[in-house]
Parts: structure tokens; C-alpha cells; sequence
């Protein structure tokens, strides 16, 4: 798992590659909401809601070299800090696909897609039915949605330059 200062540039490493970024969470959840607030943000990302699961097909196009999904995730760290990790990472839990879901996706794409994930987590401060998002979360969100659109703007730069 890469915390801190390393994120931002690992992020930007692993984002070379078409990716389809997958945006989990539930809005009526307070903090919970941070994916979803992420994929709004971020042209060509998807909402998932707390299904991811009905949108996993969409990895199995061509087109898509691996998977990034944002999700709130407890990791024992500082509300809105942000990691990034891969399936190694990840441990398998059992409950709702939500709940349980992230090794349990990663491993699905893997298997029947044959593509890599990695997760870009934000630590919520406080979930929960109708709580609001805080700040640190809010912070963080803006954050990760920076991050990934310049990745997709350094893309677009290279695709052109190497396309001349």
C-alpha cells in the first residue's frame, strides 16, 4: 500500500495504461459518498453507487488496459488520507459486494478479464445514513478527481505529440 507524498506520483505511473476508473460508494452515507463524488468529477469515470458489480463487464473492452476503482476505505488512517494499493492489498472479507467487495472485484477482473485493478482509498472521517460528507473527505476528494485529470491531460498531450 503507497500512502503520503507517494500517491500522486504512483498514481500518475499507473495511469500510463487505458484505464477505466470506477467510482464506489453510497451518497446517503456521509464519507461513504467519496467515490461516487470522485467518478462526478473525473470525465469518462463511472458511478457505481454500492454496486459495483453490475459494471465489471465494462473492463472486458479492449479498450481498457486495467481498472482503478476510488472507494471511501478504513485504513486505520487520518480522515481524508488517500492510498493507493493493489490486490496484494486487499483481504478478502464476506458480507454485501460492497462491504466485502474490493479483493473479491479485483480478483473477478483478474480472472475473467484478465485486467489488473488498484484502488485509490480515501479514510472517511464518519459514515453513516444521513450524515454529510466532511470536510476532510470533501478536501481529499477534490485531491484524488486533481490527480486523475491530469493524468488524463498528460495522456491526451503524449497521444497527440506521438500521433504528429
Amino acid at each position: 500500500m503507497i500512502t503520503g507524498a507517494a500517491v500522486p506520483e504512483a498514481l500518475a505511473e499507473w495511469l500510463r495504461r487505458d484505464t477505466l476508473v470506477l467510482g464506489v460508494g453510497n451518497r446517503w452515507l456521509g464519507d461513504d459518498a467519496a467515490g461516487p463524488l470522485v467518478a462526478e468529477a473525473v470525465a469518462g469515470a463511472v458511478d457505481c453507487g454500492d454496486a459495483p458489480e453490475r459494471f465489471l463487464d465494462l473492463a472486458g473492452s479492449p479498450e481498457v488496459a486495467q481498472v482503478l476503482v476510488v472507494d471511501a476505505v478504513e485504513v486505520g488512517g487520518e480522515p481524508g488520507e488517500i492510498v493507493f494499493c493493489g490486490r496484494e492489498d486487499l483481504t478478502e472479507r464476506f458480507g454485501t459486494t460492497h462491504n466485502s467487495g474490493l479483493a473479491l472485484l479485483a480478483r473477478y477482473l483478474w480472472e475473467v478479464h484478465g485486467k489488473e485493478m488498484r484502488v485509490l482509498g480515501i479514510q472517511p472521517a464518519r459514515v453513516g445514513v444521513g450524515t454529510e460528507v466532511s470536510e476532510a473527505v470533501r478536501a481529499a476528494v477534490d485531491r484524488a478527481a486533481a490527480w486523475l485529470a491530469r493524468a488524463q491531460q498528460r495522456e491526451q498531450v503524449e497521444t497527440a505529440w506521438t500521433q504528429s
